[in-house]
């Protein structure tokens, strides 16, 4: 993306709360202090941030199915521009009950986080035994949702091994899956020793996987084998970065608006739409033209000031 250009996808963290507690996002022990964006202010900055040029957005949590006008907030999209791919990211325990009423707003599609299919492992991952809820979520979720995909993290020692059981999982519902490299965080270090790339995955697969064209500002690279019906994607931001394609800005519960998980620099969009336009306009642009093209690479802090994905979104 050209810096001087206005993104075109934004990422919308509504709230800090969620009903798993992921190790890699929020480990034991560890809590995040309570925050939800009010339904006006998302409202508002939508509103804005459309007539900027966004063009898709995705709700993030958190987990964001916790959150009550997350129907509202889809068919408010809608009402200003159908064409405005609307999306979720949510880790499907809810999914089940809900997947219906947010087909009905007009929601586009819903990524779904599941990271093993073992019972214990998933409860020794998330601390919650709702593997079967998670699973149920999908299943609603296709049945209502025009698009859905699967995503994974990837962690070594604990799911590095089964990651063909979790892709013969997507393969058997027709659903494409991504595996997300360990990213350093707030509770993690640069060089925590959970990390494995996407390459050394591909690598152990027993399947022939043939690369799909790059889409430029795609952050998955996609894989297809004559032996699958899906596509494989590898999310890989610490051995292959993607930023140089990047179209992407974050607004957290909070109204921070910011260009990248690993730029600590920011407008707080909330407050500055009270203010004049003129101000709000020059603030944007100066916070665009600010972004940087490197990831987590671009920053030499210790993990104490890493961003903490339960709070922006991951």
């Amino acid at each position: 993306m050209n810096i001087r250009q206005s993104p075109r996808y934004l990422r919308v963290s509504l709230l800090s709360a969620c009903n798993l507690q992921c190790s890699y996002c929020l480990p034991p022990g560890k809590h995040q202090r309570s925050i939800s964006a009010p339904y006006d202010k998302v409202c508002q900055a939508i509103r804005f941030l459309h007539s900027c040029g966004i063009k898709k957005i995705r709700f993030t949590g958190g987990e964001p199915t916790l959150y009550k006008d997350l129907c509202r907030l889809v068919a408010f999209i809608k009402a200003i521009d159908r064409d405005v791919h609307t999306a979720v990211t949510s880790n499907g325990v809810l999914l089940e009950a809900k997947a219906r009423a947010l087909s009905e707003a007009g929601l586009d599609s819903v990524n779904i986080s599941i990271d093993t299919l073992n019972p214990t492992k998933f409860h020794d991952l998330t601390g919650r035994a709702h593997l079967n809820q998670v699973i149920a979520g999908i299943d609603a979720a296709m049945s209502y949702i025009g698009k859905v995909k699967l995503n994974c993290v990837l962690i070594r020692g604990i799911n590095d091994y089964t990651v063909d059981k979790l892709i013969l999982f997507a393969h058997k519902r027709g659903l494409d899956i991504r595996f997300i490299e360990f990213m350093p965080n707030h509770y993690s270090i640069p060089d925590d020793p959970r990390y494995i790339s996407g390459k050394e995955i591909r690598n152990r697969l027993p399947w022939d996987l043939q690369p799909l064209p790059d889409r430029s500002n795609s952050a998955a690279r996609y894989y297809v084998s004559p032996s699958l019906r899906i596509k494989v994607g590898f999310i890989s931001p610490v051995s292959q970065p993607f930023c140089s394609g990047c179209d992407r800005i974050r607004l957290n519960a909070e109204g921070l608006l910011y260009t990248c998980l690993y730029d600590c620099c920011n407008i707080n969009l909330f407050d500055l739409l009270g203010t004049d336009s003129n101000r709000i306009l020059a603030e944007f642009k100066n916070l665009k033209e600010s972004k940087r093209f490197g990831g987590y690479q671009t920053r030499t802090d210790s993990a104490s000031i890493l961003p903490s994905f339960s709070a922006i979104g991951g």
